[in-house]
């Protein structure tokens, strides 16, 4: 066991050791807190003489040679390692040293005394600054201020600058300041404080996020036990540090995303600190989309100009319950952004999202945009139409349902579920999201804030006044003219605009071709069954016709599917039951074709709602009206009798004669007689014809008369019972 001295190591010194490398962890008076880097941790103290202070413990024998590295001194190795007024101090005195290096090879040693004198000085002055490109010197009194200049130092100073030149090899970064570590470095804490304060540590590093003080509380109680302890054993107690000495103390050792993950969770920690991913994930347009929904932290009125005045009561009331639902949810946007040229796809507004709304994104994405561009005015061109070969879409309710998933099977498109609480999974569309909300949700009235409380002197209700429409036409000009057209900074857009790329990609390697209009139609739009006519055939109240349909509406009856497309009316899909091949009817009603569905449905709607303050009104004329039309009529027909007059011509039309059944057989030729010269049971008809059948009248109830004779008649077949 060696018995040498340990020297006097800084603080955070590396050191080899008997073959293991260890780190001063700490310094005090005792000796030294050593950290064993390739063994079991930490290492015992040990005295001034080297003796352990634990009995029992090994001991490691002294340091070797150079074993302290120079980043323990608080060196610095590189220029860049530096500030950059500490690079320019560097720089000039280096210039210094290569001067007196040059006057010392011309004219021996230098001394301090030398270097005072005024001649020496001039010299170095002119050759530093020639050096350095700046002028050295005293500063000069001109105009009535100091001119700038490096001033040159006294003889001391410049001898102890050529003096660590020349001992580090004419290094110039040696010649770097050390004023930082002037004054007493090491630490005040005691190494058995530092444990009790990473024990305490643990109290604030949970998931329940407790404060500061919950911790200091508990380094409170740690070193209250510990100094009971060492009362016992006559040692002095250890003082309780400061909460903000417990607050450095975590930082410095536990790195802030550690910090994040202890106090709010792994998830979490991914989303906001994640490294992300640096990859290109797509080349062609519509190669690679996402999709995604988010609720917009604003606002929206629910009342319209000019609809308000047209309800009735009760809808008036309803319409105030629902304001107050309303007012106080947000509206969501699903949004659609192709990755591998930040353009936007799709935008729709709802209040739920659910499976229509992202219908309608996708129906959007596969068409132009030209109706929105015309409709609210935009300066540029958006998006076109394209296909969708993949979709990334996470867990909303909108967008993982089965009527979705059967929607992009049938375009051809693969659908990507992400997982839950993971933006990293989807950064390009969580990204934008942010940008939406900085650049101009926060500019609209009614914004509530990016977080609870973060507006307290906004009422967002009270000035939630923009319509849905109007936010509609905010969020299309913002998505068509100035996002695709703003320099993005993003990997792979290296700062060129979302619409150059787009025009790149599109000449360089092109785009996934958008859905035909019939697999537009069957899989993305509004399906009806519907009877056809001679007309055609009507579904939601639009008619549609087709040369085929009289071919087909007697071969195949009962109601037919008809397929539209939401954005384009003019033509429809007829899918019949049985028949293999579908049918284009085409739009009769030629002032729908410019109009989608929901226009259209809206107008229909208008038609038939009648405006309940003019309803009974309408009634009373209409009543009016029947009523002098019928006077005008009474005026000249008869009149009409009472109800006993029409009782006594009830009696007198129904007292009729009513005859037996017959029981015998019916008086007729038999089959196959009939052209016979005297066919049995045959009448003759023409001349010669006999008389008719004189029927007896029918003897009074009061009278009695003889016997009639009976009459001759023609009975009806027995039948009854029987299948005819």
């Amino acid at each position: 066991m060696s018995k040498s001295r340990l020297p006097e190591l800084p603080t955070a010194a590396l050191v080899t050791a008997e073959g293991e490398q260890v780190l001063v962890a700490a310094r005090s008076e005792q000796g030294h807190a050593l950290i064993n880097l390739t063994g079991s941790g930490w290492a015992p103290f040990h005295d001034s003489d080297g003796r352990p202070v634990k009995q029992g413990a090994s001991m490691l024998a002294a340091a070797t040679g150079n074993a302290v590295d120079q980043k323990a001194h608080g060196y610095f190795r590189y220029r860049w390692q530096l500030s950059e007024e500490e690079r320019e101090n560097v720089k000039f005195r280096a210039a210094l040293c290569h001067a007196m290096s040059e006057i010392e090879g011309r004219d021996g040693r230098l001394t301090e005394g030398r270097l005072n004198t005024p001649q020496v000085r001039r010299e170095i002055e002119e050759t530093a600054g020639t050096i350095f490109g700046q002028k050295i010197g005293r500063a000069e009194m001109r105009g009535g201020r100091a001119k700038l200049a490096w001033p040159l130092p006294k003889g001391r100073t410049l001898l102890k600058y050529l003096r660590i030149f020349k001992d580090e090899g004419a290094h110039s970064v040696s010649l770097q300041d050390r004023h930082r570590l002037k004054g007493n470095r090491s630490g005040r804490v005691t190494h058995d404080v530092r444990l009790l304060m990473t024990e305490a540590s643990k109290v604030w590093l949970t998931e329940r996020k407790p404060s500061m003080a919950v911790a200091h509380a508990e380094l409170r109680d740690l070193i209250e036990s510990k100094n009971r302890l060492r009362r016992s054993r006559g040692l002095k107690d250890l003082q309780v540090p400061s909460l903000a000495t417990l607050r450095a103390h975590i930082m410095k050792n536990v790195p802030s995303i550690a910090r994040h993950i202890a106090r709010n969770g792994e998830k979490d920690a991914h989303n906001k600190r994640g490294p992300g991913s640096t990859d290109v994930r797509a080349q062609m347009l519509g190669e690679l989309v996402e999709i995604d929904e988010c609720k917009l932290s604003i606002i929206v009125g629910i009342k319209e100009a000019g609809q308000w005045e047209e309800l009735d009561e009760v809808q008036r009331a309803r319409l105030v319950e629902l304001e107050d639902g309303i007012r106080k949810q947000r509206i969501y946007l699903v949004l659609m952004l192709d990755v591998a040229t930040r353009m936007p796809l799709a935008w729709v507004l709802t209040d739920q999202p659910r499976a229509d709304a992202t219908m309608a994104a996708f129906g959007m994405a596969t068409r132009s945009k030209e109706r929105e561009q015309q409709k609210y005015g935009c300066l540029r061109e958006a998006a076109p139409a394209v296909g969708l070969a993949m979709v990334r879409n996470d867990n909303g309710p909108g967008l993982r349902n089965s009527v979705t998933k059967t929607a992009m099977a049938g375009i051809g498109t693969t659908s990507v579920d992400m997982r839950t609480h993971r933006s990293a999974d989807k950064p390009f569309v969580e990204r934008m999201f942010g940008t939406l909300e900085t650049e101009l949700i926060a500019r609209l009235t009614g914004y509530t804030g990016n977080a609870p409380g973060a507006l307290p002197a906004y009422d967002a209700v009270a000035n939630g006044k923009l319509p849905v429409g109007v936010l509609y036409e905010i969020i299309t000009r913002y998505l068509t003219d100035i996002y695709p057209h703003e320099p993005h900074f993003g990997f792979g857009m290296f700062g060129r605009t979302p619409y150059e790329v787009m025009q790149q990609t599109l000449r360089e390697q092109g785009m996934i071709p958008p859905p035909s209009p019939h697999d537009r139609r069957v899989h993305l739009g509004k399906m009806a069954r519907a009877t056809p006519n001679d007309e055609g055939i009507r579904a939601f109240g639009l008619p549609y016709q087709s040369t085929e349909f009289q071919k087909l509406r007697d071969l195949y009856r009962g109601k037919w599917a008809v397929y539209l497309d939401p954005d384009d009316l003019r033509a429809a899909t007829v899918l019949i039951e049985g028949y293999k091949e579908p049918i284009e009817a085409q739009l009769t009603a030629t002032f729908f074709a410019d109009l989608d569905f929901y226009e259209a449905k809206a107008i229909i709607e208008e038609c038939r709602r009648q405006n309940p303050r003019n309803a009974n009104p309408s009634e009373h004329h209409l009543m009016e009206a029947w009523r002098a039309i019928k006077a005008t009529n009474r005026a000249f027909e008869g009149q009409f009798g009472s109800w006993e007059d029409i009782a006594r011509k009830f009696e007198r039309m129904t007292q009729g004669i009513h005859l037996p059944q017959s029981t015998g057989p019916l008086a007729v030729a038999m089959p196959g007689s009939l052209a016979d010269a005297d066919p049995v049971g045959a009448f003759s008809i023409g001349e010669g014809a006999p008389e008719p059948l004189e029927v007896a009248p029918a003897a009074s109830p009061n009278e009695t008369s003889p016997t009639t004779p009976t009459a001759r008649r023609l009975g009806r077949p027995e039948t009854k019972g029987k299948m005819t």
